[in-house]
């Protein structure tokens, strides 16, 4: 059993991480601000503390309190539209929360191994080929993608002139349980609500963007297994190296649910979008044995099942 600390962990992806380290029987701690988790998806089991990350000297406390052996830091704003309207919000969620972490991890007597949830989506802009590598040049085209890419890159100096333990997971496009509809980052999650409303759909990139979508169970156990080691000091992408175009995602689901739109609208990009892309994740699978489980139909039929759809 080890102490392990979950910012986020209130959130989308961090709830699930958060269980997943509870039914391997850690004992974990919470942090998060309710801005965008729901009371009821504080996981069973956890001690939670409510605040915000960058806020340096709760950060302190918590920390010090938990004395964890691992850090999930999953704390962030996570919506590309939302950086390009509130950009200093961004950077104080994304990059001052994630420097207030790492200070507050370095100052224990003994730190602890940080796992950062990163983007991969996000932080290197169109490439010319469709699946990147860890070596393809980072070049974010939006403020939430150079928020992220700040964060990494502290954390990697971290771990280089501090000795920290640290690695970055730069996630594909995550779908799942407890995505919610109401976030624009969960394509899935909307189309899903649209279609069971009967609501009109908007297809950004007229349909053709593309995109890598992992299942939310396979990302938990990316991070844990980040977490029990292999991989030390880099950032390693974490997908299935399979781009799907929105138009042929959209048909999967409607399939899946036995609807159709009442209407399909087709929109440029919004500012910030990137219009393909997909992850090579096999830096990581080497080093760890880590590999996607699921299919993009079996991730999409495992949570339409958790709506009870």
């Amino acid at each position: 059993m080890a102490n392990v600390l979950v910012t986020g962990g209130v959130g989308f992806i961090g709830s699930h991480v958060a269980e997943a380290c509870l039914e391997a029987g850690d004992s974990v701690w919470v942090v998060d601000n309710l801005a965008s988790g729901l009371v009821e998806d504080i996981p069973q089991g956890v001690v939670f503390r409510e605040g915000d990350v960058a806020d340096a000297a709760f950060m302190r406390r918590v920390v010090e309190e938990a004395r964890p052996a691992v850090i999930h830091h999953l704390a962030a704003q996570s919506s590309v539209t939302h950086s390009l309207a509130e950009p200093l919000l961004d950077a104080r969620a994304n990059v001052l929360g994630t420097l207030s972490v790492l200070e507050a991890a370095r100052l224990l007597e003994t730190p602890p191994r940080v796992v950062y949830a990163a983007t991969g989506g996000a932080c290197y802009g169109d490439p010319e080929e469709e699946i990147v590598d860890e070596g393809r040049p980072l070049a974010p085209a939006s403020h939430y993608g150079m928020s992220k890419v700040a964060g990494e890159r502290y954390l990697i100096f971290y771990g280089e002139h501090f000795g920290m333990n640290v690695v970055s997971l730069r996630l594909a496009n995550v779908y799942g349980p407890r995505q919610r509809p109401s976030l624009d980052a969960g394509v899935i999650s909307i189309f899903a609500e649209k279609l069971a409303r009967g609501e009109p759909l908007t297809l950004y990139g007229h349909g053709r963007a593309g995109r890598d979508y992992v299942y939310v169970k396979d990302v938990v156990e990316a991070f844990l297994a980040a977490a029990g080691g292999g991989v030390d000091g880099g950032a390693y992408n974490i997908g299935t190296g399979v781009v799907t175009e929105v138009e042929t995602l959209l048909g999967i689901i409607c399939r899946l649910m036995g609807k159709s739109p009442l209407s399909v609208e087709r929109a440029p990009l919004r500012a910030g979008e990137v219009f393909r892309i997909g992850l090579d994740a096999r830096a990581f699978e080497q080093k760890t044995g880590w590999r996607h489980s699921y299919s993009l139909e079996e991730g999409i039929a495992a949570f339409l099942e958790s709506l009870g759809v």
